[in-house]
């Protein structure tokens, strides 16, 4: 697939140092973007980070036009994180990308099912003192995302993990697996999931660089 490519600086976002377009050269359909961010960092190495909104093929032109877009405005690398890992890298190995450091990992707990799939359902939040678990859903699958203000311990985010587990299995028993996501250096959460069940999966979230 051919495709070409537009830059859009005007953004209208002061962070927003621009969004680079792809295009298919046939259809002229949108076939993804990146956005790239200034974070204002006095390093180059991390000023400048991508938000690609794109996979495959597309990927390289797209990245290629945002790296010489960040090298102009005196970025020394291109950063970027990506959870299809294992489609994108061919294209991460054409552009010379170098793997950094997981950001997170998913972990995996599989139900059996009694009921319609939860598909369509309200998201909900149970909430422990300063902890979260906001749940959201994706055909059968519950996905958890989580947050807390302090580190707590590995008891109280199993309690926090049985309880969501405990509501989504009353309220929505045709669930038939729930996903969750959790930093390496995060042992509580990893701590909790691994307790309730959960088993880590290979699929993770990457920090890629490209020297510039």
């Amino acid at each position: 697939m051919a495709v070409s490519t537009e830059i859009v600086r005007d953004a209208g976002d002061e962070r927003t140092l621009a969004v680079v377009l792809g295009h298919d050269d046939e259809t002229n359909a949108l076939t993804g973007s990146v956005t790239l961010l200034d974070l204002g960092a006095d390093d180059p190495a991390l000023r400048i980070v991508a938000l690609p909104e794109a996979s495959g093929d597309a990927l390289v032109p797209l990245m290629r036009e945002a790296a010489a877009v960040a090298r102009e405005a005196g970025g020394t690398v291109l950063r970027w994180v990506t959870e299809s890992e294992e489609a994108d890298r061919p294209a991460l190995e054409e552009l010379g990308a170098v793997e950094g450091d997981e950001v997170h990992r998913w972990w995996r707990l599989e139900l059996t099912p009694s009921g319609p799939a939860p598909d369509g359902a309200a998201a909900f939040s149970v909430t422990r003192e300063d902890a979260v678990f906001d749940v959201e859903f994706d055909g059968d699958a519950a996905i958890l995302a989580h947050d807390r203000e302090d580190e707590g311990t590995a008891a109280a985010l199993a309690e926090l993990t049985a309880a969501a587990l405990e509501k989504l299995r009353a309220e929505h028993p045709g669930t038939r697996e729930v996903l969750a996501y959790a930093a390496p250096d995060d042992d509580h959460l990893n701590s909790a999931l691994s307790a309730a069940g959960f088993a880590p999966t290979r699929q993770r979230a990457v920090e890629y660089h490209l020297p510039l």
